[in-house]
This record gives C-alpha cells, sequence and structure tokens, in this order.
C-alpha cells in the first residue's frame, strides 16, 4: 500500500510540471504567434468586404501604405486643428493624460486605446479619418473581447476632440452610453 502511495505521489508532481510547463509553453507561443493567427482570423470571419480588405493593407509594402490613407483622407472630414488645447479640454471637464488621449472618446477604453496605438492610430485626427469598417478590423485584430464595442461614433467624437470643439464633445456625449446613442 505505502509503495503505491509513493508512486502516485510521484506521478502527482510530474503531472503538475507537465501543466506548467503546458502553460507556460501556451504564453510562449501567443505572443509570438498571436500577430499571424490575428490576421488570419479577421480575414476567415470577414462577413464584409472592408475588413477582409483592411487585414491586407498592413502586408502591403511601404510605399503603397503610404499612398492609402492619402487616398481614404479626402473621402472623409479631416479635422482642420491639429493642436490640442488641453487646458480648454479640462475646463469642459475631460481629464487628458496628453494631448492625443484617445481614452476620452466615449467607448474607448485603455485596451483599446492601447490597440489602436499599435495598429497607427495614434492622434485624435488620425481615429477621426478612420472609418467604422477600418476601425472595426483592428478591434477584430485585438481578438473577441474586443467585439462588444461599437465604433460607430468615434470619428464623430474624434473630429470634435481634434477641432478642440470640446463642449459640443461634452453634449454629445451626454447622449452617449458607451459610444452608443441612447
Amino acid at each position: 500500500m505505502s509503495s503505491l502511495l509513493s508512486s502516485f505521489a510521484c506521478c502527482f508532481w510530474w503531472f503538475l510540471l507537465g501543466i506548467l510547463l503546458g502553460w507556460l509553453l501556451n504564453k510562449l507561443l501567443c505572443k509570438c504567434c498571436c500577430k499571424s493567427s490575428c490576421n488570419t482570423q479577421s480575414t476567415t470571419q470577414g462577413s464584409t468586404a472592408a475588413p477582409a480588405k483592411m487585414a491586407d493593407v498592413p502586408a502591403a509594402p511601404v510605399a503603397k501604405a503610404a499612398e492609402a490613407p492619402k487616398a481614404s483622407a479626402p473621402k472623409t472630414e479631416a479635422p482642420k486643428t491639429t493642436v490640442i488645447d488641453i487646458a480648454a479640454a479640462k475646463k469642459a471637464g475631460f481629464a487628458l493624460k496628453n494631448a492625443n488621449d484617445l481614452t476620452i472618446i466615449e467607448g474607448i477604453g485603455p485596451k483599446i486605446n492601447e490597440l489602436f496605438n499599435d495598429n497607427g492610430i495614434k492622434t485624435f485626427t488620425q481615429l477621426a479619418a478612420s472609418t467604422v469598417p477600418q476601425m472595426r478590423a483592428i478591434l477584430d485584430k485585438g481578438g473577441s473581447r474586443f467585439r462588444i464595442a461599437n465604433p460607430g461614433t468615434w470619428a464623430q467624437q474624434a473630429a470634435l476632440a481634434a477641432e478642440n470643439k470640446w463642449e459640443e464633445l461634452k453634449k454629445l456625449q451626454d447622449k452617449l452610453s458607451g459610444g452608443v446613442k441612447k
């Protein structure tokens, strides 16, 4: 009986070691391979044509990627002002951490802000020039936890912030709940 218990104890510790090593390998592989699996995930799940096209844009050469925003900029209303008046924003009740803190947009939290920054959208002007399908493609690349986010009003809010129309932005956000009109 005692030899049975000692062999069980030995197997138990090997089992725990195997679980720990498997977990660590999973973490490492997810960090290394996340970008490639996210790109294939967004192209296979794409129910509209726009997210699939957005997934192809990062794979394009740098010269072609630089031409794409120029071609899409005239289609959207780009804000004229690029200098953010932090004092006016604070006066209107916004707590900006920096001049382009996307978290003041209703519906964007720290994780979505980080996701957008990682995908090249770092300013209110860039966010305002983005279309809903482009933002949705970035959210899809981030994973399933971002599917609940609704970027329908983010460009409009970002345009008001980029133009330093803080009072108008505050009035708009009062009508929103999580970035969606009530």
